[in-house]
């Protein structure tokens, strides 16, 4: 492995230069990488402490940044406006207090504001990164390779803006450097999280055109937003293009600059398990115990390969840093893991989900499942504290054939609660279940949990409502991926006017803006979200005025007045309570 280029972006939101070599600092990043930062004025900053990024002038919310020109030997920068004659743009010292307010005048005379505060051009002497505590971000032109070829376009890697580009590393064994140490020549850069990525990728730094959406393309096609990953300098030094990488384990004593996350890493295969019924039960161990940081009973776990494939599973137990999930054999995804063994190792991202114990087990709670949907009783079930709240349980479960050993341990965690429990199994190759039956275990519960196959589901779903069950209290799974095309499905509404009441934000919304999440957050708003695919409603927010359409039909139900914006457009001019 050996850096394959070097980048330098001297103002925080403008374009990049390609440099030779540069040295990097302790604590630090390349010399003059993001040296000043424009505020946008939506808040206060103050010059020499950071701040994040959503208080500056950057290209996720102005894509005009990219057509920009700038330039440096550090401490000096020369930047130009677009279609401005060379003898009118501006070359200042970054290091001075004058040549920062030289700056601002001539940004304020081009950019407009955001906001009503005063708008400040600030430094701070480790440069204003975007990770307070990173400095250096490092992007695998392997990855992107591969997801130009899923998305079928042509993405090149310095959209992304990292700093090193690597050569020598396959397409997103990036994210197995997390937690280890980079020794280049003199220079150690400890490897600490992923980077999750916002629209600002969807510009094309060549043509200075948005012509993709970015995150779009992570989620559709990988089950997640990140791309390139992080690093803090441990020690200075100078990096030079060509040179070569060692990877190195990381000490004790720096183990704490990875902090906990649920994004991308790669866990390890301890055992899988082949049962009856085509399926098969997985423990994985991660070896930085997030699963245990962020585990809940009842959450799930998203696999991702690389052609690309990814889908979610059920977590169904949680022991000494390992999960177990359970996967029915049929689908390539689930196929695939078959063939897992002992010691192979998976990437994956989590846990995830809402449809946790805590949120769903009431005095009266039904589960309605179909198939491999039994794992989430399992997970929920095994939060003792929860379920003891439990007075009535009613279980009702389809399977083709016999009881599955899955449905068998559900009723064995089942037992000792001290519940009232009635369950009711149903062989699918004889009958099914009537609507009339489904209705009796349903009825006058407090909590209602349904999981299975998407027509399964949709199905029970509609049925509680029909019964006058409050949507709040019907909690439904559908483990489905993003819809590829969904942007297709969209492209012939019209802009529309999207207003935010809290945050204050007013832009107008166009179909190549994508869903109302992602045109949200090109806005800079901060909004909700996590499965980006309509399943988990983390998203939800209240629509206040107008309506929007659901060009792709969402699994996860919300309260009467909610919508999910990872999923919707605006049919209409919309007001939004966030």
């Amino acid at each position: 492995m050996r850096i394959d280029q070097l980048f330098r972006f001297p103002v925080k939101g403008l374009p990049g230069e390609s440099i030779e070599s540069v040295p990097v600092h302790e604590d630090g990043g390349l010399l003059g990488d993001r040296s000043v930062a424009f505020s946008n004025g939506t808040v206060d900053v103050s010059d020499g402490e950071w701040s994040s990024c959503l208080s500056f002038t950057i290209l996720k919310n102005d894509k005009s940044l990219q057509k920009w020109s700038v330039k440096s030997e550090p401490p000096m920068i020369t930047v130009s406006a677009p279609g401005t004659p060379s003898n009118n743009s501006l070359t200042f010292d970054s290091s001075h207090p004058d040549g920062r307010i030289e700056l601002r005048e001539y940004l304020s005379a081009h950019l407009p504001t955001q906001g009503s505060h005063p708008r400040q051009v600030v430094s701070t002497p480790r440069g204003m990164f975007d990770s307070k505590l990173s400095g250096i971000s490092l992007i695998n032109p392997n990855t992107v390779k591969q997801l130009s070829n899923a998305g079928k376009i042509d993405l090149d890697p310095r959209r992304y803006r990292g700093n090193i580009l690597l050569e020598g590393l396959p397409a997103f064994a990036e994210f197995g450097l997390i937690g280890k140490i980079l020794r280049i020549g003199d220079v150690k850069i400890a490897i600490t999280k992923s980077i999750e990525r916002c629209s600002a990728t969807s510009v094309n730094p060549e043509t200075t055109e948005v012509d993709a959406n970015g995150p779009r393309l992570l989620a559709t096609h990988f089950g997640h937003l990140h791309c390139g990953i992080y690093g803090t300098v441990l020690t200075s030094g100078t990096l030079d293009v060509g040179s070569s990488i060692e990877v190195e384990n990381m000490s004790a004593d720096e183990k704490h600059l990875v902090p906990s996350k649920r994004s991308p890493r790669f866990a390890t295969v301890l055992d899988a398990v082949h049962h009856r019924s085509e399926i098969v039960e997985l423990t994985l161990s991660d070896p930085f115990n997030w699963f245990s940081d962020h585990d809940e009973a009842g959450k799930y776990l998203r696999v991702h390969f690389a052609d690309p494939l990814w889908r979610n599973y059920t977590i169904t137990s949680v022991a000494n840093g390992a999960v177990k999930i359970a996967v029915r054999l049929q689908g390539a995804v689930s196929q695939r893991l078959a063939k897992l063994r002992a010691g192979d190792e998976l990437l994956v991202s989590g846990p995830y989900g809402t449809t946790t114990a805590a949120n769903v087990l009431r005095r009266k709670t039904a589960f309605v499942t179909a198939g491999i949907g039994i794992t989430p009783v399992l997970g929920l079930l095994r939060d003792t504290e929860n379920a003891s709240l439990v007075d009535e349980l009613h279980m009702l479960h389809v399977e083709r054939g016999l009881p599955s050993e899955l449905s068998d341990r559900a009723v064995q965690v089942s037992e000792p609660l001290s519940a009232k429990v009635v369950r009711h199994h149903f062989d699918s190759s004889i009958r099914r279940p009537t609507r009339e039956e489904i209705a009796s275990v349903v009825e006058a519960c407090d909590s209602v949990v349904i999981c299975g196959p998407e027509g399964f589901t949709r199905s029970v779903n509609d049925l509680c409502v029909a019964l006058g069950i409050p949507p709040e209290n019907i909690h439904s799974e559908m483990f489905a991926s993003p819809q590829t095309d969904l942007s297709k499905l969209f492209k012939e509404f019209p802009a529309t006017g999207v207003s935010c009441r809290e945050s204050g934000t007013e832009f107008t919304w166009k179909p190549e803006d994508g869903v109302l999440l992602e045109a949200l957050e090109s806005a800079g708003v901060d909004a909700p979200s996590l499965c980006r695919a309509g399943t988990c409603g983390q998203c939800s927010v209240r629509l206040l005025k107008g309506s929007v359409s659901y060009p792709m039909e969402p699994s996860a139900s919300v309260s009467a007045g909610q919508i999910l914006t990872c999923v919707s457009v605006p049919a209409e001019p919309i007001e939004l309570e966030i």
